[in-house]
């Protein structure tokens, strides 16, 4: 009895030991990992497409992952990790023309409190049985709220954040002289004087169908027109606004369907509970 005594003291000594040990010397980190995870914005929101902020900076350190796939922290933090591990592969920086915000369909929403626990960043506020909404500042798009809405009151909006306006008015220069030397200095052959007309004009079809979307925008036509006319920021600004209507066109879509989805599992719930009230009906006539 008293050598168990002193065998469980002994070993519970040296549990205290061992953790004060781990306390005082804790297990060697990668410096790399450390400096890199320091960097990231840790929102664990997962659009790098890995589980959170310490993996991917752990896939940094092994040149496993690129240095644009954070979202969350944009141009800035895609600078601030090039400075720091000078990767031998170049990359684009991440696309700064949209990004998502989560909105909660206020009439629809049911109060569940089930779309709380997968944000990782607290940017949805709201109690059970009461009315939910989006803190705007907050939300990274993560989407990770979206499926755990059990009635489709979630959506991803696309929200345009560097596009300018279009059209550009052309009030430089003295105006196209359909010289024709835009034409000659395109790279890619594209017909330039044709496609300023279009946009003047506000042709969209036509402006498509001259390969706008090809222009590279390197500024040639610029250097090339005696009328100082800026071509290659009108072409690019033309494209952006293609893109933008494109991804308005497709946020349409996809909140239509969503709607039709929801409609479909409501008809079915009230189909559901009418016929499981037949049958209870059914049941409690035993004289039929």
């Amino acid at each position: 009895m008293i050598a168990a005594f002193v065998i469980a003291a002994l070993l519970f000594t040296l549990g205290i030991v061992a953790w004060a040990l781990k306390q005082r010397y804790p297990h060697n980190e990668d410096p790399i990992v450390t400096a890199i995870d320091a960097l990231l914005p840790q929102t664990q929101c997962a659009q790098c497409g890995y589980p959170g902020c310490r993996p991917y900076a752990e896939a940094l350190a092994r040149s496993e992952a690129a240095t644009n796939l954070c979202p969350p922290g944009g141009t800035t933090l895609f600078d601030a990790l090039n400075n720091l591990l000078q990767p031998d592969t170049a990359v684009q920086p991440p696309s700064k023309v949209l990004s998502l915000l989560a909105v909660i369909d206020e009439s629809e929403c049911i109060g569940c409190a089930l779309c709380l626990p997968p944000c990782p960043v607290d940017a949805i506020v709201g109690a059970a049985g009461q009315m939910h909404t989006v803190i705007d500042a907050q939300c990274t798009g993560c989407e990770l709220c979206v499926p755990a809405c059990p009635v489709d009151c979630i959506s991803m909006l696309n929200i345009p954040t560097e596009i300018p306006a279009s059209p550009i008015p052309i009030d430089s220069g003295l105006g196209c002289i359909a010289c024709g030397r835009c034409n000659d200095s395109c790279p890619l052959d594209l017909p330039a004087q044709s496609l300023l007309s279009a946009i003047e004009n506000q042709s969209t079809s036509i402006t498509a169908g001259l390969d706008i979307d090809r222009c590279i925008e390197c500024g040639l036509c610029d250097k090339a027109c005696p009328s100082a006319i800026p071509l290659a920021l009108i072409f690019g600004t033309e494209k952006q606004s293609r893109a933008r209507s494109v991804e308005e066109t497709a946020a349409k879509a996809n909140l239509k369907a969503r709607y039709e989805k929801h409609t479909v599992r409501l008809e079915k719930a009230v189909a559901q509970q009418s016929d499981r009230r037949a049958e209870r009906l059914e049941g409690s006539r035993p004289w039929q």
